[in-house]
């Protein structure tokens, strides 16, 4: 037996209860420690990878400007040579120069400058003439090689800004250097870009260029600009040093400054050829990145310390206390000696079985009723421990002890255990055995112990009945009883009730407490006042409330009783308790899903709406509304959007037809709805570009839309600048050269002929002296209009070749249909009938045509075709003007 063991004396067990506090202090120390040592690395990583995509934007967008103002300045230069063979060319140049300062974003001014670095035109009139010569990004471009494009430091320029200056070389006449065109890079501009990616307060953006020099910072207290970055040890330095395109360093920005956390990127896009870098920066206060986790360490260091105190106060009174009470059972222990005999006289009476074990001698008095009840005569049953021992049956031994030594270290108020023992006649009976220690030494070792056995047999039965009726039963069938003066207990309860509770239910047959003990303390409250009343009303009592097992950590059960009265004034309820974790888990995790979905669609900058299968329009979000201005009110459902968001009924037809198609396409393509693009009427009448795609799901389906229109207005106008002529309005030459390539290809693989003309106007020099080049202009422009009416095929091309040059390009049409198609323009641009004195063709405007045709094959090129036909307008020329000649006398 278990029992025989010595007892360690109050003073050897307070010191080592001492010892274990300290040990779990230590270690919860060491794993608060270890928590926060954590937390602190994934806020370093998270906050590094948030910086980095911060540098990341910068870096695209920046991207993306300088490519449109690289190819602005590409178009300027190819465009120069027409304008230095004009009188009012640089004035031509400057209202060029201004178009595309307006519109390419992040240029403040343009300019050209000849080889002497004086400016012939610009954006703005005020540095017309100005020389800057001597300036760095001058004489960097002086050096510059062929095509690259030259990225100045940030210097104050003549209009007191702080700018960069990028340029590009402009041949001169022989090959070498021309001059410079220039783009000033905007502030403003570049410090909105910089705003844009702060997300805290201690946070800077900034752009510096790739030698040190700080372009722009945005800060909660911005330095000055001009500091120069490139010093020893600076992140600037290491960043440059590292030889990445992106990194994330940790240091100062200049030497004796603040750490920061800073993620750098260099903006050298290969195509753009710069010179010098940009690079882009964004950082944080490296004590700023903590500080909440300081103040939170702090919090959990002070709480750490104080529950550290209460639990060392807590063991002190505890111990205290229990001296106190080893002190007055010392004194019971003596009174109930009197009252001994007294007691074994009545429980005799009862028919309960008494047996008095003296832990100094192992020796044990057995009843005359404890041995009857088993089937034994007084003198058949001795009186040593091992009578009991052995009679135990083998699979309740361990139990059984396990309970009597809870109780002998002080765990439990008495002994108490339902078991079985062997009869004489070999059967297992079933007892219910009590005792309590009434006396113990001054060491706290037990010297005493006296109990009773009661035969529960029929009641075990009874409840071995009921217990295998529940056994596969998920949660616990309950009887639950409250007393008048307020104790409860379970007179029965399921052995569920250990997955519910973590108790056993012995445990709970006579004290009901420990129950709620385990009950979380937010729900405690409202469990009471439901049990309260319920109690009062005897009407039916449900709940659903947390339970923190040991082990297990929080679960959540539901519940449900219905109450009875008991004559006593007790009320009794019968009830079931199940587990309902996962499914509790799972609705608020849906619940905090949808709200945070509902959140995020909300707030994209993108429009959203959700269509039901009967095409009513039940969700749309904030930028939807931005965007298209109809409520719910007025397009309630996809019908209604139909009509007002397509007004024209042609083209609405058509929407219909294409969303249909890609809705039924999304159904191959899990689910996903093909962008496309669309033209929307908005509640206020004006006119949006927008795509439009989207996911299904089920019968539903989610619609996306994004806001194309300034893209495409911005994109239609940079293409208009690249490839259309400004005065006339027709495609440039840049446009006809790409046209050429083009045609020539798809026509050698069709095998048809590509026909071409080249048109002159005659002696329009003599017509520019004459009436002036205002009338020139207008004669150019009158000329392009009958070009454009009279070569109208969708697929034909008319371009602007140079000064007073024009082309056409006319795929799939042969020499016969080409010559015939010039002779009539001849006569059409002779009908204008634009007096020109000076000609010597005619009395008014003429222009002279050679046409060319070839069935391209691998053997020629298109610039043979090219040839072929300025060779035949120059016969034409020569052959008198105003006249069409295809060479065809040429092959005769």
């Amino acid at each position: 037996m278990i029992v025989h063991g010595p007892f360690h004396p109050p003073r050897e067990r307070f010191r080592r209860e001492w010892w274990w506090l300290a040990a779990l202090w230590l270690a919860a120390g060491a794993l608060l420690a270890v928590v926060l040592s954590v937390e602190r690395h994934n806020i370093e990583l998270r906050e590094r990878q948030r910086l980095a995509q911060q540098a990341r934007t910068i870096h695209d967008n920046l991207g993306r400007q300088l490519d449109a103002i690289n190819r602005a300045l590409a178009s300027l230069i190819e465009d120069l040579p027409r304008w230095r063979g004009q009188a009012d060319g640089m004035e031509r140049a400057g209202q060029r120069l201004r178009a595309f300062s307006d519109a390419v974003t992040g240029v403040r001014t343009m300019a050209l400058l000849d080889a002497d670095g004086t400016v012939l035109a610009a954006s703005r009139d005020e540095l017309v003439g100005g020389n800057f010569g001597q300036r760095a990004y001058f004489l960097a471009a002086r050096q510059a090689a062929p095509g690259a494009l030259v990225v100045s430091p940030p210097f104050h320029t003549a209009l007191g800004i702080w700018a960069i200056v990028l340029a590009r070389v402009v041949p001169g006449p022989e090959g070498g250097f021309g001059g410079i065109v220039t783009a000033t890079l905007d502030p403003d501009e570049f410090l909105t870009l910089l705003e844009s990616v702060r997300y805290a307060p201690d946070m800077l953006s900034a752009l510096a260029h790739g030698d040190g020099l700080r372009f722009l910072m945005v800060a909660e207290q911005p330095g000055p600009p001009g500091v120069n970055l490139a010093q020893p040890g600076t992140l600037f330095t290491r960043h440059r040093e590292s030889g990445q395109e992106a990194s994330v360093f940790l240091g100062a920005i200049q030497a004796g400054g603040a750490p920061r956390l800073m993620a750098m990127h260099t903006i050298q896009p290969p195509e753009l050829r710069m010179d010098k870098p940009l690079v882009a920066a964004a950082g944080r206060d490296w004590g700023m990145v903590f500080a909440d986790w300081r103040a939170k360490a702090w919090i959990l260091g002070g709480a750490y310390l104080l529950v550290g105190l209460a639990a060392a106060g807590g063991l002190h009174f505890m111990q205290r206390r229990r001296r106190e009470i080893w002190g007055q059972e010392r004194a019971l222990a003596e009174r109930s000696a009197v009252l001994e005999t007294r007691w074994r006289a009545v429980l005799e009476a009862t028919n309960q079985g008494v047996w008095d074990w003296d832990a100094r001698t192992d020796k044990v008095y057995y009843s005359p009723v404890w041995k009857a009840m088993l089937g034994y005569a007084e003198d058949e049953v001795g009186d040593g421990l091992d009578e009991w021992e052995r009679r135990l049956h083998p699979d309740d031994r361990e139990r059984v002890q396990a309970d009597l030594r809870r109780h002998i270290d002080g765990e439990t108020p008495f002994y108490e255990n339902v078991h079985r023992m062997r009869r004489k006649d070999g059967r297992y009976q079933w007892i219910l055995d009590r005792g309590r220690i009434i006396e113990r030494d001054a060491q706290g070792r037990p010297l005493r112990l006296v109990g009773t056995h009661t035969d529960v047999s029929e009641q075990r039965q009874h409840q071995e009945r009921l217990d295998r009726l529940t056994e596969n039963l998920p949660g616990v069938l309950y009887q639950y009883q409250r007393e008048a003066d307020g104790r409860s207990h379970f007179p029965y309860a399921s052995a569920g009730i250990q997955d519910i509770y973590g108790f056993q239910p012995e445990e709970l047959r006579h004290d009901a407490s420990p129950v709620f003990g385990r009950i979380h303390p937010d729900d405690l409250q409202r469990v009471g006042e439901g049990v309260e009343q319920s109690a009062r009303t005897l009407g039916i009592w449900r709940a659903e409330y947390r339970v923190v097992l040991p082990g297990r950590g929080e679960r959540w059960v539901s519940g449900q009783a219905r109450p009875q009265a008991v004559d006593s004034g007790a009320v009794l309820w019968h009830g079931y308790i199940h587990d309902v974790t996962e499914a509790k888990q799972q609705s608020i995790q849906l619940q905090e899903t949808e709200r945070l979905l509902q959140h995020l669609m909300n707030e994209m900058p993108i429009g959203l709406c959700m269509v039901d299968a009967a095409g009513r329009i039940y969700y749309r979000n904030r930028r939807f509304l931005e965007l298209f201005g109809y409520t719910e009110s007025e397009v309630p459902t996809l019908a209604q959007w139909w009509l007002r968001a397509y007004p024209d009924a042609s083209y609405r037809e058509q929407v219909v037809r294409t969303w249909d198609e890609a809705l039924a396409r999304s159904a191959g393509s899990g689910g996903d709805i093909s962008d496309a693009e669309y033209h929307i009427t908005t509640r206020d009448g004006a006119q949006r570009t927008v795509g439009i795609g989207g996911l299904t799901f089920g019968s539903h389906y989610l619609a996306t839309f994004i806001d194309r229109t300034e893209q495409k207005a911005q994109s239609e106008l940079l293409h208009k600048l690249a490839y259309m002529d400004g005065l006339t309005g027709v495609p440039n030459r840049r446009h006809f050269d790409q046209t050429l390539q083009s045609e020539w290809r798809r026509c050698r693989r069709s095998r048809q002929p590509l026909a071409l003309v080249m048109i002159d106007i005659d002696h329009f020099k003599l017509f520019n002296d004459c009436y002036g080049h205002q009338k020139g202009d207008e004669c150019l422009q009158a000329v392009a209009a009958v070009l454009r009416a009279e070569f109208n095929r969708s697929h034909d091309l008319v371009a602007r070749y140079g000064g007073e040059e024009f082309v056409c390009l006319m795929p799939e049409c042969d020499l016969a249909s080409a010559r015939t198609k010039a002779l009539a323009l001849c006569r059409a641009v002779q009908a204008l009938g634009i007096a020109h004195q000076g000609s010597q063709a005619a009395s008014v405007v003429t222009v002279s045509l050679g046409v060319a045709c070839q069935v391209p094959d691998g053997t020629v090129t298109p610039q043979v075709l090219l040839a072929r036909a300025d060779a035949n307008l120059y016969r034409a020329k020569a052959g008198g003007r105003n006249r069409v000649d295809s060479g065809v006398d040429l092959l005769l």
